[in-house]
């Protein structure tokens, strides 16, 4: 949080969003309680209903492109492609290094 004077008498907080490429903080006043000036999100309010509040979390992604349902697709997938992988290795089929990445979720085991 930088404090900023405002014509030599005012003091603000400034603006904690960053550009993405260079990283540079917006040099905007951040709105009054806020963290962010009106550009970057300080007008809003946020869902005030339940129902809006619901959708909110369900459409609740990591990326834009992505939904809850996609995302659970290629796990399966995932977990489909590296059970071949084993079965093919214990075989003697395949031999070197696996597919690399994470684990998927579905292979994963749970503590207990």
């Amino acid at each position: 949080m930088l404090d900023y004077p405002l014509l030599g008498c005012l003091r603000c907080k400034q603006c904690r969003a960053r550009s993405k490429q260079k990283q540079r903080q917006c040099r905007a006043p951040a709105m009054r309680n806020k963290e962010v000036c009106a550009a970057h999100g300080g007008k809003s309010t946020g869902a005030k209903t339940t129902d809006g509040k619901r959708r909110c979390a369900a459409a609740k992604t990591i990326h834009g492109r992505e939904t809850r349902a996609i995302r659970n697709a290629r796990s399966e997938k995932l977990a489909e492609l590296r059970q071949l992988e084993t079965q093919m290795v214990e075989m003697g089929i395949l031999r070197g290094n696996r597919t690399p990445g994470r684990k998927p979720k579905l292979q994963r085991e749970k503590p207990h």
